[in-house]
């Protein structure tokens, strides 16, 4: 395989994995787009649910993008999957990433992670 198309590969398996990270956190909490776009608005931070959700489908944002939506959904603690190319990298990577995320437990070094 060409060494580009590995590395454009790669960076597809790394932009599913962010878009399934915020996914799961959504589902853990029970949250709509619709409800995080208004959260997003008492932050400060205007955002419409169609440009969300183009986002999410793309899994394209920044960091700070990423951290915005963190912080709208108060999550305090997140733990990472492995990168791809590792088994839990694939798994939230893949198609029902976000699902496997959500259902995953959350385990922190030297004890339980938060519900």
């Amino acid at each position: 395989m060409c060494r580009l198309l590995e590395l454009r590969l790669d960076e597809d398996a790394w932009e599913r994995q962010a878009k399934n990270l915020i996914r799961a956190e959504l589902m853990r909490r029970g949250l709509s787009q619709e409800r995080l776009v208004e959260h997003l608005s008492t932050l400060g931070i205007e955002e419409t649910v169609p440009n969300l959700r183009k986002k999410l489908s793309r899994g394209r944002f920044t960091a700070v993008f990423f951290l915005q939506l963190m912080a709208a959904m108060r999550v305090e603690w997140l733990q990472l999957p492995g990168p791809p190319g590792t088994p839990s990298g694939d798994e939230a990577a893949g198609e029902f990433g976000g699902q496997a995320l959500a259902r995953s437990k959350r385990v922190r070094e030297g004890g339980e992670g938060p519900p």
